[in-house]
């Protein structure tokens, strides 16, 4: 039965029998069945269909909650004892910000495979890897400071990978059809391109002195991916607020140019977050070493 509610909590998280059969390698009819025998042995309905997706009854609810954290101390278990097997050998999940997956992740684990090449990795590329904590054993999220930004209480370990000033750029094409912003207030009379998932919201950060603006910028066009954003603001679509790692190549080839140098911003600041030694795996825990040791 156990393995039944296990199974069970995997439809929750993901929303259908079939990710979660296939989490578990079994079909979708096992699946289902084991969902149905999971409900008459305990003599209620546990989920219902709504959009598409399975979510929890109230009587699920309480399974999910009461049962969610011994499935993943289990599994935190399991991947430790596997690596006392063979600290060269084992599986790796990683969620992890588009920024960084993009521009340094696969790199890092092309690199990895080749010396360790027993270790499988999955990698989950999204704006919110820390929502990700119960099933991944990595999570690589920014954010950015001055923001008033307040950190889930995940009981993680957490440790900077790299810190970035943000930069205010736009393509000559739109500077010489737009003209040059002279203050942070005039951007409200151009076009803005946002990433919500870089800054936190439309506000952009700027500080002259002892004086700081928070400018609630137009979302003339909003994504989650600080590559896209790049292509855009590149393009001549608007004005970008972007790490400067990421517009280097593009300014010092002259596609992009900086605006409002007279102020200084927020910082991008992106971290490695990761499960306490007591419960990380080995082989993850010698991953999250070597990133540490080679971030960029």
């Amino acid at each position: 039965m156990l393995d039944k509610m296990a199974f069970f909590i995997y439809v929750i998280r993901t929303g259908s029998i079939s990710s979660a059969a296939r989490q578990f390698n079994v079909s979708v009819s096992a699946g289902s069945r084991w969902l149905q025998e999971l409900e008459q042995h305990f003599g209620t309905t546990l989920c219902h269909r709504s959009n598409r997706l399975l979510e929890a009854t109230q009587a699920g609810q309480t399974l999910y909650e009461e049962f969610s954290p011994i499935v993943d101390k289990a599994e935190r278990i399991s991947q430790k004892l596997a690596g006392f097997q063979d600290h060269e050998k084992g599986h790796i999940n990683i969620a992890c910000t588009p920024v960084y997956a993009n521009h340094y992740l696969m790199d890092k684990i092309t690199e990895y495979t080749r010396l360790n090449p027993k270790v499988t990795f999955n990698i989950n590329v999204t704006p919110w890897a820390l929502d990700h904590a119960s099933t991944s054993d990595l999570m690589i999220s920014a954010n950015a400071r001055f923001q008033g930004y307040r950190e889930k209480d995940l009981l993680l370990v957490k440790r900077e990978l790299l810190a970035s000033p943000f930069v205010v750029v736009a393509s000559p094409q739109y500077t010489e059809q737009q003209g040059l912003p002279t203050q942070p207030e005039d951007l409200h009379d151009h076009a803005c391109l946002v990433a919500t998932t870089l800054t936190g919201s439309n506000e952009w950060i700027f500080q002259k002195g002892v004086d700081n603006i928070v400018l609630k910028v137009p979302k003339t066009i909003e994504v989650n991916d600080s590559d896209l954003l790049l292509r855009g603001v590149s393009q001549g679509a608007g004005i970008a607020y972007l790490p400067q790692f990421v517009t280097q190549g593009a300014v010092e080839s002259g596609a992009l140019i900086p605006l409002l140098q007279d102020f200084n911003t927020s910082t991008w600041s992106l971290n490695l977050y990761y499960h306490p030694a007591s419960v990380a795996s080995p082989v993850a825990s010698k991953f999250k070493d070597f990133l540490l040791d080679n971030p960029c």
